[in-house]
């Protein structure tokens, strides 16, 4: 008999030799397995495999804690004495706690982690496997994305303000002198001003904030955008976007519309589209050319079929699928010029096909006929696989105490 064990945390500190000798083989699928010294020894001695993460040594009176989404440590906080602490997600340790970091033996965050500048020397037990917001004492802590609007000047205060990624200031009502009279400071990593607003607000944002200055009525989208004549017409004709854009073969009137357009991600555009969009956007992302002037994307299927019926209406872009199948009366001259594949594990089709596809392919696991074999071999590798799973104890759980 064997035991599989697929988790998320696999808590192995307290195994026994009487539970390895059981199996003839252990396997433990988890992000993070906790043991002791005297356990991990033990495990060595058996037939144990070990895919993880992370391995993490610890006592076993040590109490483990694991949160997945948000996490906060402040100073009211009743923190058991030796305690490991994992977040898969975002922590924030509030001013004031440092007591409460005393009690934990360690602390893993995988995702981000924010506190304040007083804090840093309380953090020697903190490992992070991401990003890192460390904020002025005192300050008052918003959004990532944080919009200084007319409405927020109205309720500033005399305090300094801080984003851990950026402030947008584009709002033209917004009224930099307003906010001056109030006594109100801004720190962030990164500062969209409105180029009529620059001078009188500057002196507001902390100097080693960096500064992008973008037309007056300019539009700020955070999100990605398929492009096209209602999305001027509801955002403008200005546009900083933070995101992804698509644009059809029917957007280029509303590049044409555009008198300004920033783009920060990546870019599909047909390739008749290509030179108009190079001359109206400034784009920081990649781009991707369809050669037809109509295309469609397809993507995030396990299995797809793509027939001549669909090529003969629309070019065609797959991404990011398992198996795609191509139908036989597809011709080559019509791969060519319509289809696109990438980031997918195979593709079917016939030996004819093959060279056609070779040119459109790209990041693909693996491109020919389906292996042959037919039914019996199907059903003989059916049966085995159900013994296989017969002898096997398999356990999937979130967390698991082995």
């Amino acid at each position: 008999m064997k035991m599989k064990i697929n988790c998320a945390t696999c808590d192995a500190r307290n195994v026994t030799e009487e539970t390895l000798a059981a199996y003839e083989q252990i396997e433990i699928n988890c992000a993070m397995v906790t043991v002791t010294p005297e356990a991990k020894a033990l495990m060595n001695r058996y037939a144990v495999t070990l895919n993880c993460a992370s391995v993490l040594e610890v006592a076993k009176d040590v109490r483990l804690t694991f949160v997945n989404g948000h996490a906060q440590i402040s100073p009211t906080d009743r923190v058991a004495e030796k305690t490991f602490l994992q977040v898969n997600g975002s922590l924030e340790i509030a001013a004031g706690a440092e007591k409460q970091l005393e009690q934990y033996v360690g602390i893993l965050v995988n995702g981000s982690v924010q506190y304040p500048e007083s804090m840093s020397a309380c953090l020697g037990n903190l490992k992070l496997n991401g990003s890192a917001f460390c904020y002025p004492d005192g300050a008052v802590v918003l959004k990532r994305n944080a919009v200084i609007d007319r409405t927020f000047a109205l309720r500033a205060k005399n305090k300094l303000y801080w984003s851990g990624k950026r402030m947008v200031m584009v709002d033209p009502a917004l009224d930099p002198e307003a906010l001056k009279k109030r006594g109100a400071t801004f720190s962030s990593k990164e500062v969209i001003l409105a180029e009529g607003k620059v001078e009188s607000i500057l002196d507001c944002i902390d100097e080693q904030a960096e500064i992008i200055i973008v037309p007056d009525g300019t539009r700020v989208v955070m999100d990605d955008v398929e492009l096209n004549e209602t999305a001027v017409k509801r955002y403008g004709s200005k546009l900083y976007i933070i995101g992804d854009v698509e644009i059809s073969g029917d957007g280029g009137a509303a590049l044409e519309k555009l008198e300004y357009l920033h783009i920060q991600g990546d870019v599909k555009v047909p390739e008749v589209l290509e030179d108009l969009l190079l001359e109206k956007a400034e784009i920081k992302g990649d781009i991707q050319i369809s050669k037809s002037e109509k295309s469609r994307t397809l993507e995030d299927r396990p299995f797809l079929k793509i027939s001549k019926w669909m090529l003969e209406r629309e070019a065609i872009h797959v991404e990011d699928c398992g198996k795609v199948r191509l139908d036989e009366d597809i011709s080559r001259e019509l791969i060519l010029e319509k289809l696109t594949i990438s980031d997918c594990e195979e593709v079917i089709c016939t030996p004819e096909q093959e060279d056609a596809l070779s040119m459109v392919c790209e990041d693909v696991g693996a491109i020919g006929s389906e292996a042959e074999g037919g039914l019996g071999e199907m059903l003989k590798g059916v049966a085995g696989g159900v013994k296989a799973l017969l002898d096997t104890k398999v356990i999937n759980a979130a967390e698991y105490v082995l």
